[in-house]
């Protein structure tokens, strides 16, 4: 389902500078374990550029054709909640059903629901969050661990009102449903550019200069996104 401009805002300069939120593995990198992962964020990193974030408009499915099993395109429908709207396969694999339509929340344990919920608000102002994550053993099912990835995407009048997100896990998904706990306390950080400079500091705090719902530039005839189906993206 291809998504098209429905009108355009206003513009203004863009902003460098995304603050990160990022839950990383203990002493672990993303990448050798979670290589999908890491390739949206690199993608979504050269979309951007100077930008706080890509519109949604940009995202075309080609160049992450292998990571879409992965993927999913959600809904900003309150500052910590967010809707899935186009899912790639893994996800119905770990929930035993279809998760279009609900809550991204219904993958994660209760205990890790209101810090889910803290990610996303921040993510709604221009922040990026990673999460790192793990369904214990159970009843056919093996330990299991995972990354979910939250990246901000702004709509055609340049509010951020959706999210790219990755949910990637290592190993056998064994019975479904699977539900996660987040595996390490939050830490912060700030971007600086394509690499990331990570560090246990206070959450972070929006740009004076990127006020809530205010305009991002919007990138001259971007790309549509049309090989996922259904949903409303």
């Amino acid at each position: 389902m291809s998504d098209r401009p429905s009108g355009s805002g206003s513009e203004r300069a863009p902003q460098p500078g995304a603050p990160v939120i990022a839950l990383p593995r203990s002493g672990r990198s993303e990448a050798p374990d979670f290589p999908a992962a890491r390739h949206v964020q690199d993608h979504w990193n050269a979309l951007r550029g100077a930008r706080l974030c890509p519109e949604r408009a940009e995202i075309d499915p080609k160049p992450l054709a292998h990571c879409l099993d992965v993927m999913f395109i959600a809904e900003l429908v309150a500052p910590s909640v967010a809707r899935l709207r186009l899912t790639g396969q893994q996800l119905s694999d770990l929930l035993g059903m279809d998760p279009r339509g609900m809550p991204l929340s219904v993958f994660l344990t209760a205990e890790a629901r209101d810090e889910l919920g803290g990610a996303l608000e921040q993510v709604a102002k221009g922040a990026r969050a990673v999460l790192p994550l793990r369904s214990d053993t159970g009843l056919r099912q093996p330990a299991l661990d995972g990354v979910l990835v939250l990246l901000p995407l702004t709509d055609t009048k340049g509010q951020i009102t959706r999210i790219l997100g990755v949910l990637e896990t290592r190993g056998p998904a064994g019975r479904a449903p699977r539900r996660f706990r987040l595996t390490a306390p939050v830490q912060t950080a700030r971007d600086t550019g394509p690499a990331l400079v990570t560090g246990k500091v206070t959450p972070p705090q929006r740009p004076a200069a990127v006020a809530p719902g205010r305009p991002l530039a919007r990138p001259a005839a971007p790309p549509r996104f049309r090989v996922i189906q259904g949903g409303k993206a």
